[in-house]
Order: C-alpha cells, then structure tokens, then sequence
C-alpha cells in the first residue's frame, strides 16, 4: 500500500472516520445477468436533477457491449447503450436509448457520440449521424453525408423522440459525396441562458455555432476552433474565468498501437480562440493543445474522447475511454476494444492536472464524493510529480564537419548533393521514401546507442511554410532495431497541418493487426524544434517517452510507447515523406540516464 494510503487507513482507524470507497479503472458497467459491458467508447455523463437520490446516467457510443450478443451474422450493436449509478464507480444497464435508427439515420448510420444536456425542462439527447437519409442530404446516394442529430425526453432514459431535421446538416467538403466530418456534439449552457454546440472533427476541423433557444437547431456563423486533422471530441466546461476545451487526436482505434490522447486550451470567451499553456491556438496550422491526458505505458493506450464534471463535493473529474493493450480488440482485428475509465482533475496555476499529471490510473484509488460531507473523508491532495532522473552525457555531436564523425553510418544514403555538413549543422534534402509498412525506402544516418537507459536529444528544423501544402514531410529522431521495428520523433507538415509525431512501428501482434501508430507530442517552433526522447529499459521491452520544445527550456510531453526492440540500439535521423524540403539537424546529444 503506497505510504499515503496507508497513513490515511490509519488516521481512519484511530479517529473513527469511516475509510473512503474506492474504485479500480476501468468503471465496472453490469449488464443483466452480472456480465461487464465490454465497451463504452466517447462516454458522455449526465447528473438526474430531478432524482430522489444521487442518480449519475452514463452514456455510450453506438457499439456491441457484450460477446455473446449476436445480431444475425455478426455482433450485436446496441444503439447508444445508457446507464445508472448512485455514486459513479458501479453501474448498471438501464436500457439503449434506441432500439432502432430513428430518421433522419439511415438504417445502416452509425450513432456515435452521444451528448445528454438537460435545459428548458427537459432531457435532450445530440448525437452524431454517420449518414443521413437522402431527404436531409444535399448529395443523394451518399453514405458519408454526416450530421449532428437531437432527440428530447422527459426522462434521461428515455423513451427518446428524435427530430427529424438534424441539428447541423451534412456540410459540404467539395463535389459530390466529399463531406466534412459533422461529428461529435457537444453543448455549453451558461447562466444567462447562452447556448452553444461544438462539433466537427478531423474532416474540416471543429466548430462552435450558438445553439437556439429551444435547442433544435444552430444559429449564426460556425466559427473554428479545432484544426482539421488534429483534433476531435471536444469538451468544454467553465472553470474560473476561463471556458476550457478538451479535445482528443490521432487514431482513436488502432488496436494495439492506438495513439489517442487528450489535450487542452482555454478562452476567456465560450466561441474561443482556445489557448494552451503557450500560447498556441488550437485551430493554428501549427495546432497548439496542452497534454492533459497521454498514455504512460502501463497498460492503458489510447485514452481520449472524455466527459468532465464535479462530484458531490465540487471536486474535478473526467470519465474517458481507453484500449487495454493487452487485450485491445473486441473482435479482432476491426473493433478496437474501448473501455471507460475514471480519473480525477486538479487545478494547478489555471489548467487541468489529471490523475496527478502521470496519465491512465491504475491503481486502486480514493473515489469521487457522492454529497457535499464526503469531501473529508480522506481525499488524498494531488502529489508531487516524479523525481526527474539524473542524465551523464555520454556524446554530442554538432554535425561541423567536413566530415561525420567516427561512429555514424548511413543506411540508404542519399545522393551526396542532397546533404552537407557545416555551421548550421547538418542539412538535408528531404527525400520522397519512408519508413511505413511495407515501404522502407528513406535513408537514416544511424549511430550506436550506449546500453541501458538513455535520453536523446536533438535541435531540428524542417524548412515548411505553415501557408502550403506539404504532404507528410518529416524530419526527427528515430529509435531503431530495424526498418520495421522503431519508435520515432519527427516535426512533420502534412496538408497544412504541423505537428511532432511520436509514433511506433512493429510486428502484428496476429494477422491483421497493425504495424504503425502514432501520437503527438507537441507543436513545432516556427523556426527549431528540440525534440528529446528518453529509453527506458524493462526486462524485454523499452519504455520510450517523448518531448518536444519550441525554445530548448519549455518542454511539451507525449506519452509513452512501450516497444520490445533488439538490442544494441541504434539511434536513427531521417528527412523524409516528400521532395524538396530541407531540414537541419543543428545537434544531437546522448545521455546516460540513472534510475
């Protein structure tokens, strides 16, 4: 038991207090007949107002919860499943908030999202349609015609009337069936009666558009508050002076190698523009968003998509999902198995600290207060951050020339006209070949890493005007075994958007699983980018943690990647994805890391 624990059991022995429920991640939602519900992806919660007793609803994403359901040939998709707790840690089904696709869904539409807000005295219910019927369609025949669609009640569990004319209408991407992505609603009533709904997602970026009175439909402009391609599920809440934006990027479902994370932006207005820690705005080319939530390579990956709220006692939770890495799939390989999960949220200088600042829990831990009293029964306060660990530089190179040090190799070299060392450091023409998948065709310089825990660090720049349009063009650090089995860092441009990826690439688990996933750890400098990567080695596997910086002091997380890579390891750059770019490698540096 961890000495806080263990001091507080204590302090509840001798003082007669009684000792604080508890809860494990992921949430326990029972099905009929005491069976766990095997997924509850994009939760959304809602607090019954109107119940006798402490009554939380808990909402899911249009999925198959249980394996022994069947619907024909295949699984059994439950329609929005909806359930019930009196103290947010054990649930029970209530019921789907449809038994069929009402109209405008098609009877093939996903309903995906789902967001219960109660206001004007009664229960609404948004939720995304994947595809509408040709009716409510400017394109007739399409099947990516997306929307965002409401249904009211007069009780959180229904029965739902659905209207028939969607919230947002399918909006149109370019000719024919091109669409935006009209998906996850979220909504914002303030205490002068304002309404707001937030949507979009990677297709087109996210939005907020003022939500009329009685709630059926939008009004005025949409104005962007998300970059395309970067962000999805937004959350927003008021917390002080600030509206605060939780968003979530990357793959939300990749099995295994499922990078989703949750980030962060905040605005003294509910229409944005939404600001992290730096100053970023997140609907920039270069997208900005403060890491609230990435993986930290326990088992949990993937976390994102989240709801936020107060418990009994005013304190701070989200409630999200995540994929168990060790058991990813609910049916492999095409149904990434997303649980939901629980952790708290303080507030330190003005911005969301989840679960400590140190990712998923998983751990048994003090569980949220039901009434305002439970807030003293011994609710830890948010702990210190780990002890960072001592570095012992063991190289650093500066690229100065006129020739490259003894120790570094090229793999695949590039044309001797495509690179130079010099002053600036090393710089390099970007090449068209890569490192994905099957392809395995961009050059590395690669050198070899010292044994046991290392931190890496380099100062890059990729020569990519934030106005044009490179496609996948990069240039980082690579940790490598081999051209398959790698965990990299790189600035990337690609369609406008710039971002530092922190992906991973290695054996399927089994056949048909993936081989590439990616996350993000931060926004590239407008001019350099330190990138900073530390090794970790675990019996067979390393944990690889990544870090970005836009001025060498200021430093942004990414989470961590657990891989199993041969050893000795062998630290890789690359410039790659695309022609024509240039990039400068003006430093990398090698440190020995102690425990």
């Amino acid at each position: 038991m961890p000495a806080r624990l263990f001091l507080l059991a204590a302090l509840a022995c001798c003082t007669g207090l009684r000792a604080a429920p508890t809860y494990t991640n992921p949430l326990q939602l029972k099905l009929p007949g005491g069976e766990l519900a095997q997924n509850c992806a994009d939760p959304a919660l809602l607090r019954d107002p109107d119940a006798a007793r402490p009554t939380w609803y808990l909402y899911c994403t249009t999925d198959p919860v249980s394996r022994k359901e069947r619907s024909g040939t295949g699984w059994r998709f439950r329609l929005m499943p909806v359930f019930r707790s009196h103290d947010l840690v054990q649930w029970d089904f209530v019921t789907d908030a449809f038994a069929d696709r009402p109209a405008p869904a098609t009877p093939t539409a996903g309903l995906w999202a789902p967001e219960p807000v109660r206001m004007n005295g009664r229960y609404y219910l948004y939720y995304t349609i994947t595809d509408v019927a040709d009716a409510r369609s400017p394109e007739p025949g399409c099947d990516k015609d997306s929307a965002i669609g409401v249904a009211t009640s007069a009780s959180p569990v229904g029965p739902w009337q659905a209207a028939a004319v969607p919230v947002v209408a399918p909006r149109r991407a370019g000719p024919g069936c091109q669409f935006h992505w009209t998906y996850d609603p979220d909504v914002l009533v303030l205490e002068d009666g304002r309404k707001y709904l937030y949507f979009g997602s990677y297709g087109g970026g996210m939005f907020v558009q003022r939500l009329a009175d009685d709630g059926m439909a939008v009004t005025g402009q949409p104005k962007k508050i998300g970059a395309g391609w970067r962000y999805e599920g937004a959350e927003v809440v008021r917390h002080g002076d600030y509206y605060y934006l939780f968003a979530s990027a990357t793959n939300c479902c990749a099995g295994p190698l499922t990078g989703y994370a949750l980030y962060v932006g905040r605005s003294k207005q509910p229409e944005g523009p939404f600001l992290d820690r730096l100053g970023a705005d997140m609907a920039a080319p270069r997208a900005g968003g403060t890491p609230v939530l990435p993986q930290n390579g326990n088992r949990w990956i993937g976390p994102g998509h989240n709801t936020v709220f107060q418990d009994g006692a005013g304190q701070w939770w989200t409630i999200y999902h995540a994929v168990d890495r060790n058991e990813p799939y609910f049916a492999a390989p095409d149904l990434t198995r997303r649980l939901a999960l629980l952790d708290r949220i303080d507030w330190v200088d003005g911005w969301p600290v989840v679960a400590a600042g140190r990712g998923p829990s998983d751990a048994t831990l003090p569980a949220p207060a039901v009434v305002g009293g439970d807030a003293d029964v011994l609710r830890p306060p948010l702990g210190p951050p780990a002890a960072p660990g001592t570095a012992r530089p063991a190289w650093r190179e500066h690229f100065a020339g006129p020739r490259l040090a003894p120790g570094w190799r090229w793999h695949r070299a590039p044309a001797g006209a495509d690179w130079k060392l010099g002053k600036a450091g090393l710089t390099w023409r970007t090449g068209a070949g890569d490192l994905y998948g099957d392809v395995n065709t961009a050059a590395v310089l690669t050198r070899a890493l010292p044994p046991g825990d290392v931190r890496i660090d380099a100062r890059v720049r990729l020569d990519a005007p934030e106005d044009c349009c490179a496609t996948h063009v990069q240039a980082g650090l690579v940790l490598l075994g081999d051209d398959d089995h790698y965990v990299k860092l790189a600035v990337l441009a690609d369609a406008g958007l710039h971002q530092v990826e922190f992906a991973k690439e290695g054996t399927p688990g089994e056949a048909g699983w993936p081989r590439y996933g990616n996350t993000v750890a931060g926004t590239p400098g407008a001019g350099w980018t330190w990138l900073r990567l530390e090794v970790r080695q675990a019996g067979a596997e390393q944990q690889v943690a990544a870090w970005s910086s836009q001025d060498g002091r200021t430093w942004v997380g990414g989470g961590t990647w657990t891989h199993r890579l041969d050893r000795p390891l062998r630290l890789g750059l690359v410039a790659m994805g695309g022609a024509g770019r240039t990039a400068t490698f003006a430093s990398v540096a090698v440190a020995r890391l102690s425990r």
